[in-house]
Formats: structure tokens, C-alpha cells, sequence
């Protein structure tokens, strides 16, 4: 038996599930009451003779102890049940109560309880729902409020990042509102094996992804919590029977950077979906904004034919009925515990009304007007103006807590948090942060404590940011902003501030904290005086790498700060200190895995004389150095401007026979790495040899660019060998097509089993939320 103390549900749902129980232990055929209008009734049954024969009252008490009950029955209700004069008064209540303790309750409730039995406590309950297994699955939240349940979820979650994921969700559980989405999004992940949330910022797509993998990890899935492609490719089971559920948030936002700069990226993205889509028992959910979706989708052509552009994958969150939105507020009403004083704010004159009819009401909007730590402060009145403020305001919600709220030192710290890409570990955050801490003693003359950064962490985990524990062995502890809005807020923050600006790229000391400021990416000007500082700081090595701790060879370093100079530093001369970088890679050790990078490099050196004229001079040298390293088809078709550029003949370099075997090596690798990715992205899907043709088809297209591109004037007779392997294609057809069998099998006995969440129908809306918010007498 589970054993639950009903904590995710609220006052109303408690309420429900008592009447449900109570009808079907007893047989009764309890009627609700208005709330607040009960005069001591939340059900009652009704007999010819007495129209309050049977009265219930349903008491949860979260948090709270046997005494609070104890007066309440006393003080407040007995009263009420003395002008009832029902035949038989039933208590029911969320609290644990002992023997002593129902006896003690009917004792001073008589003589209308009739028997200790009638005095219901949390056991009890558990009995009855023991005994009516259709109730028990019928209310989803209340699965979430038992310890045994919660303890089989977390053994479920592989990686301490998603153990506290998992931790988190049981947290932040009770303010959940189950809609449809639910179900529906269910519905696509079981049979489509990939869900795509999409949605705009603050809409609820977290919400929802994380409502289902509480419901997998219930049903005992693993749950793996990723950050990108790569991670999850190293945690995927061989076992064909393991249940994997892949979550990966924001999965387009976060890593807008390395898909803009890596067409790796995009088709590792892409062959993974594959992969899931093909394999047993594997399950992803991708949540982003549906702004950026669209703009992947167009710019990215892998994207657009992949899974992800198809819309039978996709459910979009757009927006809630109204009784859904009064749910939302009123769940983190009640479960925040927010001031009376705030409360009867939001129940005078129905204030509700204008906040869930609002044009721009989100749940984000709803969990930051309700959390303590930044209304405790406020008077009655300018409590509801603050509502108002951040309904009318959305983009501002955490101004008024960043400017009034915390210190100067601890906006520091935030924005050293924001620098980086997805937040940091502690070790690097306190190093960037006395770097910060330096310069705003030096510069701005501050006085600084020597336990700042403790103080301020303190302060910002109660409302700013959170913090992880990433290795327990290590103690590796993990800072990230405790809502992405965060992020959003600090973008247009320092957009508008140059000051801003100035400061963070004059404090920053990791190269991970430019990325930001990607001009690429148009989210944060540079100036050409912030430029400066850049050059100056690369010049002084004044630069580290986070990296560092993994291999981290000279020539990649080499090769990222030249990336960083050509990149970031335009319009300053850096001709300097590019040189002085290039002379320090190992070109007899090439440049393997950085080829894209430094073809950027050498094509955009600028107005560097000195720098051209080595590379002119080391030429061939630099050249068949990185062509040995070539696997990109856009990197070998810029071979013949790169040698335009630097004032080599092209043309008499292929007329030799070193030349020419070079770039037949190159299409080679080319062609075979290319053959390599499309075989691990198309294998699972093909059925029959029509996919086969389409990848052999679009290899041969590419071959015939290259030896165009990199041939110009002459015939190339060689044969590069692209064709399929019979073999390998005919046993994994035939694989494919046993495995499809054996799913659509699994698809339809999963669906005899899953759940449906039971909605309550409202004749009335209006009337539904007017009862919800009707305060309990």
C-alpha cells in the first residue's frame, strides 16, 4: 500500500477525494457545498427527515500539527454543528492521528460523532484508497505526495544531475496544474518516441516536460537529464528492454552558439533523434521557444528534413482556459503559503479575474508575483501594484528585485554568473567572480568584504539562483540562475548598460565568458574599446581556459584565441599578437578537430601584414597541414580562395602529383566521413533500399561539387569507390523491419494501461473560479 500524506494536493482537491472515498466506503451520495458558504458543511447527505442527516468536514493541514486542528474543531466548528443537529458528523483530515488522539476528538464532539471511526485521519484514508484503486489513479498529483513513490523515482534518476532534477520537480510538484497537454503530449512521446514542447518564454514547457518524467520515472524509466548530444550518446543502453527517457531543455537555446559554429553539432542532433526514433525503449523530450525553432528550422536545412521540423512530433503550448490559469494562481497561493493580508489582496473586489484575463499572464509570471522573498517586504497596496506591474511589464519582472533587493556586490556576482554559457562549478565562479571583485576596487573604489562571495551566495539562493551538487565524492557544487528569464533579463540589462559591458569584459578571465558576446549572434554589442581590452588581455595572457582540465593541447588554445581575435577584435589592429599566436601552433602536429576553426582564422585575418606574410611565406606548409585534418565539405571547397588569399597558385599546385594526390585525399576523407554520418543517421529509418539510394544519390552529388570546386579545369578519372555495402544494408533492413513489428505490439499494450487524467467539467466557468477562490470560513 502507498502511503501518501496528500501535500500535493490543495484544500479543494483534498476535499474531492474525501467525497469520492466516503461515497464509495459508505455507499453515500455526499453534495458539495459553496466554500466559504458551508456554515460548518464542506458535504453533507441529505435524508427526508433532516437535510443535514450527514455533514462532512474536510480539514488539510499541511505542515501543521495535531493542536491546530484540535482548536479549530473546538473554537470554531462545534458551533456551527450545534445548529446543524446533523444525525452523523464526520471529520476527515489530512494529519496522522493517533488513537488517543480520535478518541479525544469525539469526545469533544459529541454527541455528533457518533463513533471514533467517523473522526478519518491520513491512515485511513490510505485504507480506503487501498480498497478503490479507480480513485487512487484518478487523482495523478496525489501519486507524487508518497514516500515509497518518491523513493522509486529517484532510484530511477542516473546522474546526479537529474536526481536533482527529480528533487527539485518534487518540490515545486504542488503548484503543477494538470491539463490536457498532458495526455496529449503522452500520447506523442509513446507513439512518436520524440515530444517536442514548444512554446513562448514563461508558457509552462518545463512544467509539462517535467510532469512526465515524473510520471515515467514512476513507472520505473530511467531518466537522464543531458546537457548536450554527446552526454546522452554516452549513457544510452545496449539493452533493447531498458525504458530511457532523454530530457534535454532548451535544447536550442542554450546551444545556439555551438549549432550557429559547428554543422557537427547539427547532425549529431540530428542522427541522435534518428537513433531514439529507431531503437527500442529509448524516449526523448526537447523543449525551446517556438521563435527560435522557427529560425533553426529556416536557417538549418538538416533541421528542417529532420524529425524535429515534422509537427506530429510537436505540441504546442500557446495558451490555458481561464479556470486553468485561476488553478495555476491558486495553487501557489495556497501551497507558498503567501500573506493573508496578500491573499484577501487578490480575493478583494475579484482581483483574480484581472490577473488570469490579463493579455500577458504566463505561469512564470504567476511563480514570481507569489514568491516570498520578493513580496514580504510590500504593504497591502503595493502589493496588488506589484501584480499589476509585472503583468503590464512582463520583460521587467526581475528589475525591481535586481535594482531594490540585493546589493551591489551581488549583482556582481550575477552577472559573473551570466557571463557564462550554462551556468558554472563553484571553483571557476569564485575565481571570475575576485577577478570582478578586483576591478571594482580598483576602478570603482569599492570596499570589499573578504567573505563576499559566501555572503552573496546566500542572498541569491533565496529568490536569484540555485546551486547542485554535481559530485558528491568531490564536492563539485554547480551555480545556474534559478529561472531562465533570468538569463533574458541580463541580456537587455547589459545591452542597455555600456558600463555593464565595459565592466564584465574587463573583469572576465576564462575564454568560456565571450560567448555571449559572439558577434555572430548580435545579443550583446562590443564596442571597439571593449575590443581593445579583449586584445590587450590575449596580448598580457591575461586568459584562461575551463578547459584546461581536460586535454587541452597548445595548438587548441592557440587556435581559439586566434579564433577569439578574428572573431571579437575587427576593428582593432591585432596584427601582433595574431602572429605572435601563430608562430606558436605545432603545424607538424596539425590542427585535427579545430580545421573549421582556423580556416576562419586564416580567412579573416584582415588588414594584418605581418601575419600575411608569414603564412604567405609558410604557405604550403600551413596548408597540407590542415588539409590532412579535413572532413567538412565547406572547409575543403575554401582550399582554392585560401590560396588566392595568400597569393599561391592554385592551379600549378593540383598540376603536381603531390598536389593532386593531396586533394584526392581530401574529397576522399571527405566523402568517407560524410558516408560514415549519413549511414549512423539514416540505418534505423531504412525499411527498404529507397533510403539507401537517397544517401548514395546525395554522396555522389557532393563528389561531383568538389571535384568541381577543387578540380575547375580538368577531368578527375578517379574513383573514390562511393557504393553501398549490400550486406551491411540487407541485414539492417531486415532488422528494421522486425523491430517495427515488435513496437507497434508494445505501442498498442502500453495504451491499454496508460492513464488518463479524469478533467471535472465546469457547466460555468465563471462560477468554478469564483468557488476556487471563495475563501475557507
Amino acid at each position: 500500500m502507498n502511503n501518501y500524506n496528500f501535500s500535493t494536493l490543495n484544500d479543494k482537491e483534498f476535499e474531492q477525494i474525501c467525497k469520492d472515498l466516503l461515497n464509495a466506503k459508505f455507499g453515500l451520495e455526499l453534495q458539495d457545498f459553496k466554500v466559504g458558504k458551508d456554515k460548518g458543511i464542506d458535504l453533507r447527505y441529505s435524508s427526508i427527515k433532516n437535510n443535514n442527516s450527514i455533514v462532512v468536514q474536510a480539514k488539510h493541514y499541511i505542515g501543521s500539527k495535531y493542536a491546530q486542528l484540535k482548536h479549530t474543531l473546538k473554537e470554531k466548528e462545534y458551533s456551527k454543528i450545534k445548529s446543524l443537529k446533523p444525525d452523523r458528523y464526520i471529520v476527515t483530515t489530512s494529519l496522522s492521528l493517533t488513537a488517543i488522539e480520535k478518541d479525544e476528538l469525539k469526545e469533544i464532539l459529541e454527541p455528533y460523532v457518533k463513533t471514533s471511526n467517523d473522526i478519518i485521519g491520513q491512515e485511513s484514508l490510505n485504507e480506503y484508497l487501498s480498497e478503490n484503486k479507480n480513485i487512487e489513479t484518478k487523482y495523478f498529483k496525489l501519486w507524487f505526495s508518497s514516500i515509497n513513490v518518491f523513493r522509486t523515482i529517484l532510484n530511477n534518476a542516473i546522474e546526479s544531475r537529474t536526481k536533482y532534477l527529480l528533487e527539485k520537480i518534487q518540490r515545486n510538484f504542488p503548484y503543477y496544474v494538470v491539463t490536457k497537454k498532458l495526455d496529449a503530449a503522452n500520447k506523442i512521446l509513446i507513439k512518436e518516441k520524440l515530444l517536442l514542447i514548444t512554446g513562448q518564454p514563461g508558457i509552462g514547457k518545463t512544467t509539462l516536460a517535467e510532469l512526465i518524467i515524473l510520471d515515467k520515472a514512476k513507472d520505473n524509466w530511467k531518466i537522464h537529464k543531458v546537457e548536450n548530444i554527446s552526454e546522452a550518446e554516452d549513457v544510452i543502453s545496449p539493452d533493447d528492454e531498458e525504458k530511457q527517457l532523454f530530457y534535454f531543455d532548451d535544447f536550442l537555446g542554450a546551444n545556439y552558439v555551438e549549432i550557429i559554429n559547428a554543422h557537427k553539432t547539427e547532425t549529431q542532433l540530428t542522427s541522435f533523434v534518428e537513433r531514439i526514433k529507431h531503437t527500442p525503449n529509448k524516449y526523448l523530450i526537447l523543449t525551446t521557444r517556438t521563435i527560435v525553432l522557427n529560425q533553426a528550422i529556416e536557417k538549418y536545412e538538416k533541421i528542417s528534413h529532420s524529425k524535429l521540423g515534422n509537427e506530429k512530433f510537436e505540441i504546442k503550448l500557446t495558451d490555458y482556459t481561464n479556470y486553468e490559469k485561476a488553478l495555476i494562481l491558486y495553487n501557489h497561493l495556497f501551497f507558498k503559503k503567501v500573506k493573508e493580508d496578500f491573499f484577501d489582496k487578490v480575493l478583494e473586489e475579484k482581483f483574480y479575474f484581472e490577473i488570469i484575463r490579463h493579455r500577458n499572464y504566463t505561469p512564470r509570471i504567476i511563480e514570481f508575483i507569489t514568491d516570498k522573498s520578493k513580496i514580504n517586504s510590500f504593504s497591502k497596496e503595493q502589493y496588488k501594484q506589484y501584480v499589476l506591474n509585472n503583468l503590464n511589464n512582463p520583460k521587467e519582472i526581475w528589475r525591481y528585485s535586481f535594482n531594490n533587493q540585493i546589493d551591489y556586490m551581488d549583482r556582481c556576482l550575477l552577472i559573473t554568473i551570466f557571463s557564462f554559457q550554462h551556468g558554472c562549478i563553484e571553483k571557476h565562479l569564485i575565481k571570475s567572480f575576485e577577478s570582478r571583485l578586483e576591478y571594482e576596487k580598483e576602478i570603482h573604489n569599492q570596499v570589499v568584504n573578504s567573505n563576499q562571495f559566501n555572503e552573496s551566495i546566500k542572498i541569491l539562493l533565496e529568490g536569484f539562483i540555485s546551486s547542485q551538487i554535481t559530485d558528491i565524492e568531490k564536492d563539485i557544487r554547480y551555480f545556474t540562475f534559478i529561472n531562465p528569464s533570468l538569463n533574458d533579463f541580463f541580456i537587455g540589462h547589459i545591452s542597455e548598460s555600456y558600463q555593464e559591458r565595459k565592466s564584465l569584459i574587463s573583469s572576465f578571465i576564462y575564454i568560456e565568458q565571450l560567448k555571449k558576446f559572439n558577434p555572430v549572434l548580435s545579443i550583446l554589442p562590443l564596442e571597439k574599446e571593449l575590443q581593445l581590452i579583449i586584445r590587450d588581455k590575449i596580448s598580457n595572457k591575461q586568459i584562461e581556459f575551463i578547459e584546461e582540465e581536460k586535454p587541452c593541447l597548445n595548438n587548441r588554445k592557440c587556435v581559439l584565441i586566434l579564433e577569439v581575435l578574428c572573431k571579437y577584435c575587427k576593428e582593432t589592429n591585432i596584427d601582433k599578437v595574431l602572429l605572435e599566436y601563430i608562430k606558436l601552433i605545432d603545424i607538424e602536429n596539425g590542427v585535427a578537430g579545430l580545421v573549421s576553426k582556423f580556416d576562419y582564422v586564416l580567412s579573416n585575418i584582415g588588414d594584418s601584414p605581418m601575419t600575411h606574410e608569414f603564412v604567405k611565406t609558410n604557405f604550403i606548409q600551413i596548408i597540407e597541414s590542415m588539409m590532412s585534418s579535413i572532413v567538412d565539405t565547406e572547409v575543403a571547397m575554401d582550399i582554392p580562395t585560401l590560396f588566392e588569399i595568400y597569393n599561391n597558385n592554385y592551379a600549378e599546385y593540383i598540376e603536381s602529383e603531390d598536389g593532386f594526390n593531396n586533394i584526392i585525399d581530401v574529397i576522399s576523407r571527405v566523402l568517407d566521413h560524410i558516408e560514415d554520418s549519413l549511414k549512423d543517421e539514416k540505418q534505423e529509418s531504412a525499411y527498404d533500399y529507397n533510403v539507401v539510394d537517397e544517401i548514395y544519390d546525395e554522396l555522389h552529388s557532393i563528389e561531383n561539387n568538389l571535384k568541381t570546386i577543387l578540380f575547375p579545369d580538368a577531368e578527375v578519372l578517379h574513383d573514390f569507390e562511393i557504393n553501398p555495402d549490400s550486406g551491411f544494408w540487407d541485414e539492417k533492413i531486415t532488422e528494421n523491419i522486425g523491430r517495427s513489428k515488435y513496437e507497434e505490439y508494445q505501442e498498442e499494450a502500453y495504451y491499454e494501461d496508460h492513464y488518463r487524467e479524469e478533467k471535472y467539467v465546469h457547466e460555468n466557468e465563471e462560477n468554478a473560479i469564483n468557488e476556487l477562490f471563495t475563501k475557507q470560513t
